[in-house]
């Protein structure tokens, strides 16, 4: 994070704050784009797409749990030792996160934002596969575990968060500003399929609270005064840095 964030670097973030100055009269007109345009739905196209797969895969492994009667107590090896069916679900549904794991962190570390993008929505739909195979135990806090994937999208897309926080880091983003940028474009475009209704609302809340601080700062002499003189700490905090090192 010390490429990002750190003390030497916050002189670039007070002026690309600094900067938004010049967009002021094109902030609230995007800020109302992502509240009130009415694009950001599940119900259009292209996020209604997430819901429509999430419904066939409803559908899918209803059909599958039907057509193969799975019997989750029935024995998979009953010598030398018992062992239940539900083990080999468990087995299965650990291989697939595993492998969808292991490729989001291959994509990671190549050039094409695409690979990164592609990899987590895959890996979003199989958290919700994933929930089917834990239902299939019937052991009790698998199969609530497994519910709550099924049943409550918003599970998925928070373990997916996090999973592309952790993710990031391990391709570089605590010391690389490519990593993290990339991350956090990522996770925009993630959350605006799975929650577009919620995340234009952040981001319309994001644009909003800018026009507030440039209207505050081209109006308010003291408050300019202020965090120029803030600008110029920081100027002097980077040369003297820098100097230093």
């Amino acid at each position: 994070m010390r490429d990002v964030f750190g003390s030497r670097n916050w002189v670039f973030w007070w002026a690309a704050i600094t900067a938004t100055v010049f967009l002021k009269n094109w902030l609230p007109t995007i800020s109302n784009f992502f509240q009130d345009s009415g694009f950001f739905s599940p119900e259009n196209f292209p996020f209604s797409l997430v819901q429509s797969l999430n419904a066939w895969l409803d559908q899918l492994a209803q059909g599958i749990e039907n057509a193969i009667q799975f019997d989750p107590n029935a024995p998979l090896i009953s010598s030398p030792i018992f062992v239940p069916n539900w083990i080999l679900a468990v087995i299965v549904g650990l291989l697939v996160l595993a492998g969808a794991v292991a490729l989001y962190v291959r994509a990671l570390k190549s050039s094409a934002i695409g690979d990164d993008i592609l990899t987590l929505f895959a890996l979003y739909f199989i958290l919700r596969i994933e929930g089917y195979i834990i239902g299939f135990t019937n052991v009790a806090p698998l199969e609530n575990a497994g519910n709550i994937l099924t049943q409550n999208p918003l599970a998925g897309f928070w373990i997916l968060m996090i999973a592309l926080l952790v993710l990031v880091f391990i391709g570089g983003g605590v010391n690389s500003r490519r990593a993290f940028w990339r991350g956090l474009i990522e996770a925009i475009l993630i959350a605006l399929f799975l929650v577009p209704t919620q995340t234009a609302t952040a981001l319309s809340g994001f644009f909003a609270a800018l026009y507030s601080f440039t209207n505050l700062l081209d109006t308010n002499l003291v408050f300019g005064v202020m965090w120029g003189l803030v600008g110029v700490v920081l100027a002097l905090t980077r040369l003297t840095s820098t100097q230093t090192a």
